[in-house]
């Protein structure tokens, strides 16, 4: 059960459960980041609340193998009253970035549609040669705290 003042580490562990069952999803899909020193991670990025830099991947980080995916929890929290508690829920935005320009975020899209409780519908922007943009798609999931006893 979650402290009423502080659902920061309930919500870090939900983030790491869904940044793994997205991982798993989108296995041999995801691309890579190559950090200005050299240095390579898979390309997936967890930033706002809960997370624990400003600024990921730093400046100057290329993406190469396809998608990139970036989870960002806004800072607002709706708080809603029940009977003996309050249930807190907060809004994590997904944004799948696609730069294999062979491929789609469709099917990404799908495989987290499968394993992720998806709130309302996702986004996708199509990519355009005209004005070099990359294929996006924008979904968000949110986690809800239950505290009792206020």
């Amino acid at each position: 059960m979650a402290n009423a003042a502080n659902i920061l580490p309930e919500l870090q562990s939900a983030l790491a459960t869904s940044r793994s069952k997205i991982v798993t999803a989108l296995a041999g899909e995801i691309g890579t980041y190559t950090f200005p020193d050299g240095t390579t991670d898979p390309a997936i990025a967890l930033l706002g609340l809960g997370s624990n830099v400003e600024v990921y991947p730093p400046v100057g980080t290329s993406v190469a193998g396809g998608l990139e995916v970036v989870l960002v929890t806004l800072n607002s929290v709706r708080v809603g009253q029940r009977l003996d508690g309050i249930i807190q829920s907060v809004v994590t935005q997904i944004i799948l970035r696609q730069y294999d320009v062979s491929k789609s975020t469709i099917e990404p899209l799908f495989k987290l549609l499968s394993v992720l409780d998806i709130t309302g519908d996702p986004i996708r922007t199509i990519s355009d040669p005209f004005i070099g943009n990359i294929e996006t798609c924008e979904m968000q999931i949110l986690h809800s705290f239950y505290t009792g006893d206020l």
